[in-house]
């Protein structure tokens, strides 16, 4: 029986294998898979009147692709716990079909109270990924769950160099990462999340929430499918800055100088 598991495990990781080779050998004109919409809900209390909106169905994913260990159970209530896995059930497919082809790995969420609200590291295995919240973080700000999308992003990247996830690194850096991760959260996730507007003083290495909304700024404004393109571009190949010129004809520097110079308007 236990030979029998492991020779299963070893041929579910190869069919992942291959499918994210797959893809990366695809056409470059084929269609961009299709997204799972994901509808936000919301109550809205206008003096004494309470108008809620019905809230959209969706499948209960937690309970297939979840795992949350027991440190986060005993970390926080049980209406907290309820959310992390009705958050992670109703963003979780379209992050899957948006940014890994719509492979979804099984997440295990865990507790470190590190400086930081939350990160994503390897699992287990490579069928797994693992996300460590900062409890300390969480118990004070219940309503950014967001956080957790944008490491859910992270976890669907497996970018082709690994050294994305350093800083200032000599092949793009972090920048690239958190931008994509930031939109990521920004466009599938339910609760707001603000993007800053566009000053004299950023640059697009500033990463995250800048970088975000310079991609967001080119998806609108150049080429509706740039995204998409780039993030399947630094999962098939080593990231260099003539990605940016393969999909829009035009250089990053020029990308920045027209967003620059327009009206910096996002929709």
């Amino acid at each position: 029986m236990k030979k029998a598991k492991i020779l299963l495990f070893f041929l579910t990781a190869l069919l992942l294998t291959g499918v994210l080779v797959f893809f990366c050998h695809a056409s470059a004109d084929s269609s961009a898979p299709a997204l799972t919409e994901t509808i936000p809900f919301e109550v809205t209390t206008a003096e004494d009147t309470v108008v809620t909106v019905e809230k959209p169905e969706y499948e209960d994913l937690s309970s297939r692709f979840l795992t949350m260990e027991k440190v986060v159970v005993e970390a926080f209530p049980e209406s907290m716990v309820t959310a992390l896995s009705n958050n992670f059930s109703r963003v979780y497919a379209t992050l899957a079909e948006y940014f890994n082809y719509g492979v979804m790995y099984d997440i295990v969420y865990t507790i470190d109270e590190q400086t930081s609200a939350a990160y994503q590291t390897g699992g287990r295995n490579d069928l797994e990924k693992k996300i460590a919240m900062n409890a300390s973080y969480f118990r004070t700000n219940r309503n950014d769950l967001g956080a957790l999308t944008h490491e859910l992003t992270h976890a669907m990247q497996s970018y082709k160099d690994s050294k994305y996830g350093a800083a200032n690194s000599a092949n793009g850096g972090s920048w690239l990462t958190e931008g994509v991760a930031d939109f990521g959260r920004y466009t599938f996730d339910l609760s707001s999340f603000s993007l800053p507007n566009y000053s004299a003083d950023q640059k697009y290495t500033d990463s995250y929430r800048v970088t975000a909304r310079f991609f967001l700024w080119l998806n609108q404004n150049v080429d509706s499918t740039f995204l998409e393109q780039f993030n399947e571009g630094l999962k098939c190949e080593a990231y260099t800055a003539q990605l940016f010129v393969k999909i829009t004809g035009k250089t990053v520097d020029e990308l920045w100088q027209m967003y620059a110079e327009s009206d910096h308007v996002i929709r």
